[in-house]
């Protein structure tokens, strides 16, 4: 897999109310594009990918979403991750009518169309591990939280 940029100004702390998957979706967009990681048709491509294959990952207690779209909407390859202080409902992956409150967002720009099975993989791992999901989650910073996450990209 090509090199892949994640650190702490990736890391985005959200605490707002009554969001949407939408409106999480184009917030992390939005600071993939302004680092320069994501073309202007990124976030767009990463809503309409999303309602026609959710990504949530339905662990049954602390759940993650994995958007991500073609390539082709993409520069350099990176992940940005939102920690949601308040869950947000989010379709499923394996079901996609129903939905599952969602904690934490690792959204990816990759630059390889394979590379999405490889980085999924390495999320799913993440994703197993709840306790570190709960560190992640409960961290004061986008550094503490990047600190617990940066192995995931290992």
């Amino acid at each position: 897999m090509a090199d892949l940029s994640f650190d702490s100004s990736l890391v985005v702390r959200i605490d707002e109310n009554g969001l949407t998957c939408e409106d999480v979706e184009r917030r992390l967009a939005a600071v993939l594009e302004e680092q320069g990681y994501v073309k202007d048709t990124y976030a767009q491509a990463i809503v309409d990918r999303e309602a026609n294959f959710p990504t949530a990952l339905d662990m049954s207690g602390l759940n993650v979403a994995i958007p991500h779209c073609d390539v082709t909407n993409v520069n350099k390859a990176a992940m940005c991750m939102g920690v949601l202080a308040n869950p947000v409902d989010w379709h499923k992956m394996d079901e996609p009518d129903e939905t599952c409150k969602v904690s934490v967002v690792c959204m990816l720009a990759l630059t390889e169309a394979h590379a999405h099975l490889e980085m999924l993989q390495k999320v799913i791992a993440f994703v197993q591990d709840q306790e570190l999901v709960a560190k992640v989650i409960d961290a004061k910073s986008a550094d503490e939280a990047f600190a617990l996450a940066e192995s995931l990209i290992a």
